[in-house]
């Protein structure tokens, strides 16, 4: 292997690891039927997880609710290093979890004329679990089968696993007979936690050491701050409408992320431990360091619509915009490693579109559901602002498949008090980042599994 080969991998691996925000971006998901209809939902929005889409749409709601939801996440992530060369290796990174989705309730208050409805919950609205695992690169010999260059092999890993959380307290109430509004005010919160693995093997033993191992673990806790959502929704008359149009307006949070780092504590050169080969271990101590910083989001905005074209059938599509670029830094850590991104060059404005359509099957209490959004993806590089300059180990990051998913769903009502639905998702994406020989690809592919259960009485 070549050593401007291996410096330019390493190099990779190092911004690999300076990864974006990830209390931008992120869309989990929420809600078995929306989900179901390719979360086509500010227009609909008759459940509790109204609180999340339009909260103007709980009060369509005329009995009390309980809501209650899972989720399953499966990320698997594809990477190729030396994309189009002779020494193009790739690995595989999976990640998976089964979690709780959301936990709801909701009241319709008795009132002379109109609704006043009210509702309350727990929600997991944000998923940052991803999993990075760089392939190892064969050795390279030449005719006589000697060992081209360095006989080091690189095999590192980038983990994220967590997520962000909302309490929700919302209310909704009908201004006229064919309008309401509705207001959600959230208590954010959440945490990620990366484990970085480096480790670099002589597989040719031409070195007294076999293996360098390096772990490095990075905990971020988004400290609870509040957020609420605005909401509006025309209808056509009557109790099921044939038409509706919902709108929403998100405040941005200010987050407060409050960093703990624990690795090794000489880092000259870092190492976790080394292994000799005569059996001989030498392990380092570690360390451990804290550090917080503000973040500042900006406003995201919701538009929708729904259409009974006949009696069984429910058209529905949205889009929802969010100015990634408008973000800020309230304040910086110490050392200035999390606050330096510039969001107006290295991130996208943001627009999905979704789109959805339920089948009410005639004479069975069941429904079929469908759909399709897109959720692009608004980190573009370069990974380090400042180093702009240098493509070759400050690459920009390409977008060769932006992120979409397809969505199935299905519900099934039982005694008329009693809904069980179930919703699966699957996106993919494709980016690449670097260049020639050290070009780092990755194909990411999604699956989410939404299984929810609603009582009403």
């Amino acid at each position: 292997m070549t050593r401007s080969l291996i410096v330019s991998i390493a190099l990779l691996a190092v911004a690999v690891g300076a990864q974006e925000e990830r209390v931008i971006d992120n869309f989990g998901g929420l809600g078995v039927r929306a989900m179901g209809m390719g979360g086509a939902y500010a227009g609909v929005a008759d459940d509790f997880t109204a609180v999340f889409w339009n909260p103007a749409g709980l009060a369509q709601i005329q009995r009390r609710e309980v809501y209650v939801g899972l989720l399953r996440n499966s990320k698997e992530n594809v990477a190729t290093v030396g994309h189009g060369s002779p020494l193009a290796a790739s690995a595989t990174a999976d990640v998976s979890n089964t979690r709780f989705g959301s936990l709801g309730f909701v009241y319709p208050v008795p009132v002379y004329r109109g609704a006043l409805v009210l509702a309350a919950g727990f929600s997991r609205v944000k998923d940052f679990d991803w999993g990075l695992t760089l392939p190892t690169i064969p050795v390279r010999r030449d005719a006589s089968n000697n060992v081209i260059g360095d006989s080091l092999a690189f095999e590192d890993s980038f983990v994220h696993e967590g997520g962000m959380s909302v309490l929700s307290m919302a209310a909704a109430v009908d201004v006229s007979p064919t309008m309401s509004v509705g207001l959600t005010l959230n208590l954010i919160s959440g945490e990620d936690k990366t484990e970085m693995t480096f480790s670099s093997l002589d597989t040719e033993d031409l070195f007294l050491e076999r293996r360098f191992l390096d772990k490095e673990f990075f905990s971020d806790d988004f400290e609870t701050t509040w957020s609420a959502v605005l909401g509006a929704m025309m209808h056509g008359p009557g109790t099921d409408p044939q038409w509706r149009l919902g709108a929403t307006i998100t405040t941005g949070p200010t987050h407060k992320v409050s960093v703990t780092y624990r690795g090794p504590e000489d880092c000259l050169p870092c190492f976790t431990l080394i292994e000799y080969d005569d059996g001989r271990v030498e392990s380092n101590h570690s360390t451990s360091s804290k550090e917080s910083y503000k973040i500042d989001l900006p406003l995201s905005f919701g538009l929708g619509g729904s259409y009974k074209p006949v009696p069984n059938v429910l058209l529905a599509g949205s889009l929802h915009a969010t100015e990634w670029t408008q973000t800020e830094y309230a304040d910086g850590d110490n050392f200035q490693l999390r606050t330096q991104t510039s969001f107006e060059d290295q991130y996208d404005d943001i627009l999905r579109y979704h789109l959805g359509v339920e089948w009410q099957v005639p004479w069975i209490a069941l429904d079929l559901r469908g759909g399709y959004y897109t959720d692009p993806l608004p980190f573009i590089g370069p990974r380090d602002p400042n180093q702009a300059a240098h493509p070759a180990t400050n690459p920009i990051i390409r977008i060769l498949q932006d992120r979409s998913f397809a969505t199935l769903g299905a519900g099934l009502v039982l005694d008329e008090m009693v809904r069980v639905d179930i919703a699966y998702t699957r996106g993919s994406y494709e980016q690449a980042e670097g260049q020639a020989g050290a070009e780092l690809r990755e194909d990411v592919s999604i699956d989410r599994l939404f299984l929810g259960l609603a009582y009403q009485f």
